[in-house]
């Protein structure tokens, strides 16, 4: 066998494994875009199991119509991205802070990493849980000093003004590890190159910083922002056990809404037409983050 023909061996081995993973391909497929493409044709659908006179009928777009003037959707969708970019920047912030400073001093890092992990491995169910007992005002520890100080009457969680706020405390104090975690793998995967290259220069520590250490980060940044995001765009598990979309709906996100529509009312249609509409902005908002990314790789290549 001379060169050229191995040469063809190698290129055409890669594929000889193909046909084996189709049928999981399409499996994956099939169980992926089975329900989608069911709740698509709800969406175009009265169906109501509480109502006996919807019965399936097809009303082309009012779900939609109904949906873009519904005033509950409108402020679930608000309180989502309120959520978004109040808890976002804070997490981000904090953890390119202390993810620096646990960089710059190994010995920290190798007994303090371990423990600021914790809040992210407990799930958020028990989380909401340990959230709803600490702050209650007639046994929680969190609860009974913030009463006893006066700053609040009653409850925290009962409050429409602070339920919100609280929500997102305990999200943040969750999930900002998760972001130390990312941020400290990614400092200490940086190349030694450029800094030496700067150094040499006699660049100083901030120009240092913000000319070659953030711009080497930007990919890390944009791939922690774009899963933060998703996590924070369908916050649920949190909500359900500490304050269940109340008081009123004042806790309630565009998630907790469709929940509420489809398996609360049992109104499948409009429910279906909520999460299309959920999922048509998701994706084009992680459409951007992905074509940010891929840019960058490009520009670097």
């Amino acid at each position: 066998m001379n060169d050229a023909q191995i040469g063809t061996g190698l290129r055409r081995a890669p594929w000889k494994g193909y046909k084996w993973v189709w049928p999981s391909i399409i499996l994956l497929a099939i169980i992926a875009l089975t329900p989608w493409l069911i709740m698509g044709s709800y969406s175009f659908r009265n169906i109501n199991y509480i109502d006996p006179s919807a019965a399936g009928e097809y009303v082309g777009l009012d779900n939609y119509r109904t949906a873009l003037h519904d005033s509950k959707f409108i402020n679930s969708l608000w309180l989502t991205v309120k959520i978004i970019f109040i808890c976002l920047p804070i997490e981000f912030l904090i953890g390119l802070l202390v993810a620096l400073c646990l960089t710059s001093q190994m010995k920290l890092k190798k007994w303090t990493l371990p423990i600021m992990l914790i809040p992210m491995i407990i799930s958020p169910i028990v989380v909401g849980l340990i959230g709803h007992l600490v702050l209650n005002a007639d046994f929680g520890l969190v609860g009974i000093t913030l009463k006893n100080l006066g700053l609040i009457k009653g409850t925290i969680l009962g409050n429409p003004k602070l339920a919100p706020y609280t929500i997102m405390a305990i999200d943040i104090w969750q999930w900002t590890p998760f972001i130390i975690l990312i941020f400290t793998a990614g400092l200490l995967a940086l190349p030694k190159a450029p800094f030496e290259a700067a150094s040499v220069d006699g660049a100083s520590s901030w120009q240092t910083f913000w000319n070659v250490k953030l711009p080497l980060l930007k990919p890390i940044f944009i791939i922690a922002i774009l899963l933060r995001f998703t996590d924070l765009f369908k916050i649920f598990d949190t909500i359900l056990i500490m304050t269940g979309g109340g008081p009123g709906n004042t806790t309630e996100n565009s998630n907790f809404f469709a929940y509420k529509i489809n398996f609360k009312y049992w109104n499948l249609g409009y429910g279906s037409t909520v999460v299309m509409l959920l999922y048509i902005i998701s994706f084009l908002i992680c459409l951007i983050f992905v074509t940010m990314v891929t840019s960058k790789n490009k520009a670097i290549h």
